[in-house]
């Protein structure tokens, strides 16, 4: 009899099968659902090499994990999940720090661009954020560390925080 035990690789893909490259026309390239995507259903387990601040090249993508420590990129699609004010997917409770999970907040139409607020994903003491031209009808005009934001955004952030972030600030 086959061991029916599988790897989580195995079971679950990184990268949903539902989700493809394609031409964002805000950012440049993205990631696009090319079926219907549920909401709650998964879209991509971010990986990458992780490294400490000192070592982590900031002007290649990268996600912040941890107080000083950043995961850099993958070569795949999570790489290209963009910014919106009006996100359709954000991070599972259920992410670890090392593996953060997104997931549609929303059921998300084939066609359109899978993206994410990244005030959830920023945390760094210092940074002076940079201009959102999201084209969003709520846009704030600028992303920020989320240690910035006000408490009622913060508030409503709070269930797609990444995993350490989530700890940090409601624990």
């Amino acid at each position: 009899m086959a061991d029916a035990r599988r790897s989580a690789e195995e079971v679950v893909p990184r990268v949903s099968s539902k989700v493809a490259r394609g031409e964002s026309p805000a950012h440049g390239a993205g990631a696009f659902a090319i079926e219907p995507i549920a909401k709650g259903e998964l879209i991509a387990i971010f990986t990458g090499r992780i490294t400490h601040a000192s070592e982590t090249d900031f002007d290649d993508y990268h996600l912040q994990v941890g107080e000083e420590h950043y995961l850099g990129p993958s070569g795949e699609l999570d790489d290209l999940v963009n910014h919106s004010c009006e996100p359709n997917a954000g991070f599972s409770p259920q992410s670890a720090n090392e593996t953060p999970i997104l997931i549609a907040r929303r059921d998300i139409a084939a066609g359109e661009e899978i993206t994410m607020d990244y005030n959830a994903i920023i945390d760094e003491s210092g940074w002076e954020g940079f201009a959102c031209g999201c084209g969003a009808s709520t846009c704030t005009g600028m992303v920020r560390s989320f240690r910035d934001l006000s408490d009622m955004k913060k508030q409503a952030l709070k269930p797609w925080l990444l995993p350490y972030l989530r700890e940090k600030y409601f624990r």
